[in-house]
């Protein structure tokens, strides 16, 4: 079984990738490849919560961050090149900041989209629109986490994955499961 790992916070916020400070776009994140930088990559939020570090993963576009708890638990990816860690630094509207997060870059872009059991459509720029998604096992050899090709904001991870983030108690972590829709 696989799934779509999502996030949940406790309030409706989105910490944001500055590209402005940065000196890399957000979308080389969704590229599948090494990045290469040493200094601590910059997001915006509105203000830093006093429980923003129970959380083991925050909601942002396009460039997950993750907590300590989750790089230690997952150093092991990092050895077996699936993913790479850079350090953050999230600064509020009032200039306080946490570098307590890393960013999560997933090196690889797989597609796993399996096309006969999936209902989805292509629009003219090739853009899929997928409202009910199964997974081709056979593309994801052994990965616990990658970036679905068809639909690069889909990150899709084992039930392994799952599993270590379950016992753990990750918290932030949402994982739908292979063949749900909200659509009928």
């Amino acid at each position: 079984m696989y799934y779509k790992l999502s996030h949940f916070y406790k309030r409706d916020i989105s910490f944001a990738y500055s590209e402005e400070q940065n000196p890399i776009s957000w979308l080389d994140f969704r590229t599948g490849k090494k990045i290469n930088t040493i200094i601590p990559l910059v997001f915006k939020v509105d203000k830093l919560d006093d429980y923003i570090n129970t959380f083991d993963i925050l909601p942002t576009i396009g460039v997950p961050l993750v907590s300590y708890k989750f790089k230690e638990l997952f150093l092991h990816l990092s050895d077996s090149m699936e993913i790479e860690f850079f350090p953050t630094n999230i600064i509020d509207n009032n200039g306080n900041n946490n570098d307590l997060f890393f960013a999560l870059n997933i090196l690889h872009v797989v597609p796993c989209l399996d096309k006969e059991k999936s209902i989805f459509e292509i629009d003219s720029d090739g853009y899929y629109s997928i409202k009910k998604w199964f997974i081709n096992p056979q593309e994801l050899k052994s990965y616990s986490i990658v970036r679905m090709k068809e639909h690069s904001s889909y990150i899709i991870v084992s039930e392994e994955f799952k599993d270590i983030c379950d016992k753990k108690k990750l918290k932030g972590f949402n994982f739908t499961e292979e063949g749900y829709s909200i659509w009928r």
